[in-house]
């Protein structure tokens, strides 16, 4: 999963469909899906972004692996990748909606808990410079 981090600061994020069969429905969450046989983790993030927003995404930054305790229990890798990113520019094929959200305002959102942790407990000390823990390579 990619969450996609505008030049502002504010998080990109899709509201997930509200729907029998989709995990975490009606949740906001980054961009993502499953690796497919032969591909790596980093480019199933870029690839999975692209169907899904149509946004060509380049380098994404390994932020984290975390177990969806909520979910299926599958692990999933998170990204983060920094850009010009805009809803307007997003031609979203999953999903409801998308939206631009100040990282303080998302407690007002029901976020998907595994991506909650993630920008919780990585993404914000990484975007602060408060990240005093080695990043793993991917």
């Amino acid at each position: 999963m990619v969450i996609l981090v505008a030049l502002d600061g504010r998080l990109l994020l899709h509201h997930r469909d509200d729907k029998p069969g989709v995990l975490h429905p009606g949740c906001w969450a980054g961009f993502g899906g499953a690796v497919e046989l032969g591909e790596s983790v980093e480019a199933a993030a870029k690839r999975e972004v692209l169907e899904e927003t149509g946004l060509a995404i380049a380098s994404p930054t390994f932020l984290c692996d975390l177990e969806d305790k909520e979910g299926r229990g599958d692990m999933v890798s998170l990204f983060f990748v920094r850009g010009p990113f805009d809803p307007e520019d997003v031609m979203l094929s999953e999903g409801q909606k998308v939206g631009l959200f100040h990282i303080k305002d998302l407690d007002t959102l029901r976020v998907t808990p595994f991506v909650w942790r993630a920008i919780t407990m990585h993404l914000i000390p990484r975007l602060s410079g408060r990240d005093d823990q080695p990043v793993p390579s991917s």
